[in-house]
């Protein structure tokens, strides 16, 4: 094509002016292929353009309904429950304080949970076991899981009677886990990353950390852990690339004891989820910790001001959603 559009030698006046057909077929030839050009470029935008469209449309057309993975952070108030659902099997991850029993049963009630596959207790405070002698007596769970800890951190709390009481009763499995344990929840991996032995101090030390990963997408839970358990974790080589998370449920209420830079800077969270109870004497969420939270996503739900929130996954669409007070992102 180079050699068409050199310009004739005018050198020879003869040659130019014997071949006038012949330059009017090349200027022709030379214009064709330059629409043509054009239409080919524009149908190949257009195209993309409707693709893009179309996967816009089938991520906005993904419900909860449709998908397979579900986080429940309940407004429990000051505490933690958490409903975990995958393919149909169910985990409830702690139960609040005990005047949060009606509220839990009536959000299991109205996600047609009748019974489930796990119960666990992430620590052995109030706010966190509270709720679980009225929840497991009306839904049976085939395990229940709780984190070891030592006989110097045990509770002799009224609550925690109450729990290991709810617990024999179910007749359940149970068991004490620590990092490196790991089971399933339908096509869910879940992983226990802490603790790592019995040798903290404190309860909330003690809290059951899960890595909960589903196809594309990786869940972090934390219980109440605090920065020296976040150093533990953030310390062991095996856990190097595993922090990442789509989802991070922040430790500890979102206090500032929990979620330090260096946490967050392996977890790089899109989604956060904060549960804490409304005007709270603690002081849940401090202003650092969300800070801190904000370098990473601006994606954090708090149900102190957002009320219950929910968290899905469809892994037709590789897509994830949050919905708070019913309202999705």
């Amino acid at each position: 094509m180079a050699s068409q559009n050199r310009k004739p030698d005018i050198s020879n006046s003869n040659q130019f002016n014997k071949e006038p057909k012949t330059k009017n077929k090349i200027i022709y030839a030379i214009l064709v292929t330059i629409l043509s050009a054009i239409a080919l470029i524009t149908g190949r935008y257009s195209v993309s353009e409707s693709e893009e469209n179309q996967t816009t449309q089938q991520d906005q057309a993904v419900t909860l309904a449709d998908a397979e993975f579900q986080v429940h952070v309940i407004d429990v108030g000051q505490g933690d429950s958490i409903l975990i659902c995958a393919d149909g099997e169910t985990m409830l991850i702690d139960a609040a304080e005990s005047k949060s029993g009606t509220k839990i049963l009536d959000y299991l009630a109205s996600r047609n949970v009748t019974q489930l596959d796990y119960a666990a207790a992430t620590h052995m405070h109030a706010d966190h076991i509270g709720s679980f002698s009225k929840v497991l007596e009306q839904i049976r769970p085939a395990h229940v899981i709780e984190p070891i800890f030592s006989d110097s951190v045990t509770p002799t709390t009224k609550t925690y009677e109450k729990y290991l009481d709810a617990v024999e009763a179910t007749g359940a499995e149970y068991t004490a886990m620590q990092a490196g344990d790991s089971f399933t929840l339908g096509n869910a991996q879940i992983t226990v990353l802490a603790p790592v032995d019995e040798s903290a101090k404190d309860l909330n030390n003690t809290s059951l950390v899960f890595r909960i990963q589903y196809d594309d997408i990786v869940c972090l839970f934390t219980g109440d852990m605090e920065v020296q358990e976040e150093k533990t974790i953030l310390e062991n080589p095996e856990n190097q690339g595993l922090l990442k998370a789509t989802f991070l449920k922040a430790g500890h209420h979102g206090s500032d004891t929990s979620s330090s830079e260096d946490f967050l800077a392996q977890v790089q969270p899109e989604y956060v989820a904060v549960s804490c109870g409304v005007n709270n004497k603690y002081g849940h969420p401090a202003q650092s910790t969300l800070d801190h939270l904000a370098v990473w996503t601006d994606q954090i739900y708090i149900t102190a001001q957002q009320g219950d929130i929910v968290f899905y996954y469809d892994k037709d669409t590789k897509s994830s959603h949050i919905m708070a007070s019913g309202k999705e992102s």
